[in-house]
């Protein structure tokens, strides 16, 4: 973890709105690995073989890794399938928030144990309530991810480091009937948390995806339209009633956020603008809005060695192989992205995203962050705590 002073320093770099940035960043993302092995409807990368990032590009990493607060190994693939014991080893040593985004099929009993050795802050993607709806979209074996999710979190809770589970839910049409379903099953296993997300578009879910082994054919507009998002605010209230029955927190996630996204149409025309012209067209309209990101970072990192400035930009500020990280965490691109948010307005670059706060970031890292948060009036997602709940149930896949 970066020590208090070198916190500070980023925070307040924050209140300022600081264009030009004397402390590095406190949040780094990068791709561990590219490719996976698995066949879920909805991934752009499904059945592809795995590879990891060079220790090359870590390398030129290392120097920054003291000031990190959240380092997070993510990325178009599975990170558990790849170079956990240098994570986990970088992470320990430099008491560093452990960020991984996985879909928990290749968690074991051992990996459990290793990833342990570090403050950990995971992400289970669970896209079902029950084991039959879970196959077709996931391709997966439910009961057994459950198991070793609920054995890692029966660990964790004997740890004396604080640490960060939640589940997350691709909300559509296949799985929209089963939200009750999959809350009591993230009680079961020890969940404290969630969050709904929206199904995103790619390449392949536009055309359609037709799974034969699974009897399954996924295509975006029939999973995720109007309907469907309609259908799951009109029943939150019961899922909020039910999670805080079950001591688990409801947060904020993309399904319950206002103003639009971007729509099939507009992504497959920006996806064309992007080879055309090299930008994005839309949105059409400059929006007002804030985000964190700039200043404290979410720098993805390939691994090719670019560097972005967040995981929405498509634009590149730089190579690792051509300059070191702290020259492109100041590059004239992202100066001008911070005078942009500065000014109270969301650069045409970010798309229709609707900015970074600090609430998003890991519960367990940055300890300031609330005091800072109240202090410079950042619009970000409520952190509510519900009562723990007396005790969990007894972990059964509905079949």
């Amino acid at each position: 973890m970066s020590d208090s002073l070198t916190r500070y320093r980023q925070l307040e770099a924050l209140e300022r709105r600081d264009e030009i940035l004397d402390v590095n960043p406190a949040v780094l993302y990068v791709e561990s690995v590219r490719g996976c092995p698995y066949s879920c409807a909805m991934c752009a990368v499904r059945g592809t073989d795995p590879h990891r990032i060079s220790r090359d590009v870590l390398r030129r990493l290392e120097p920054y890794y003291p000031d990190l607060e959240v380092l997070a190994v993510q990325g178009s693939g599975e990170p558990l399938l790849g170079d956990l014991e240098y994570f986990v080893e970088k992470a320990a040593a430099h008491d560093i928030v452990l960020h991984i985004n996985t879909t928990g099929f290749f968690l074991t009993r051992r990996m459990a144990e290793l990833l342990l050795a570090a403050r950990l802050s995971v992400r289970f993607s669970i896209h079902a309530g029950r084991s039959d709806t879970y196959h077709r979209i996931m391709g997966g074996d439910f009961r057994r991810v459950l198991e070793n999710i609920a054995y890692l979190i029966d660990l964790a809770d004997r740890s004396p480091q604080e640490q960060d589970f939640w589940f997350s839910y691709l909300v559509m049409k296949e799985n929209l009937d089963e939200i009750e379903e999959f809350l009591q099953l993230a009680h079961a296993c020890g969940i404290r948390s969630v969050r709904f997300m929206r199904l995103r578009p790619n390449r392949r879910t536009a055309r359609g995806v037709v799974l034969p082994e699974r009897d399954f054919r996924f295509k975006h507009v029939e999973q995720s339209n109007r309907a469907v998002l309609s259908a799951f605010r009109q029943r939150l209230p019961r899922y909020r009633s039910l999670a805080g029955e079950l001591g688990i927190r409801i947060e904020s996630g993309t399904m319950d956020t206002p103003g639009r996204d971007r729509s099939t149409a507009e992504w497959l025309v920006d996806g064309a603008a992007r080879k055309i012209v090299g930008r994005r067209l839309h949105p059409l309209r400059r929006r007002r809005g804030r985000c964190v990101a700039p200043w404290i970072g979410q720098l993805i990192v390939g691994q090719d060695a670019s560097v972005k400035l967040c995981c929405v930009m498509h634009d590149r500020l730089g190579n690792l192989r051509d300059s070191t990280l702290g020259d492109l965490w100041n590059s004239e691109t992202a100066r001008r992205i911070r005078r942009a948010f500065a000014e109270g307005f969301i650069p045409r670059e970010c798309g229709f995203c609707r900015g970074f706060g600090l609430a998003n970031y890991p519960r367990n890292a940055f300890p300031e962050a609330d005091r800072a948060e109240g202090r410079e009036g950042l619009i970000v997602a409520q952190r509510a705590d519900v009562p723990s709940s007396s005790g969990r149930t007894h972990l059964t896949v509905h079949e």
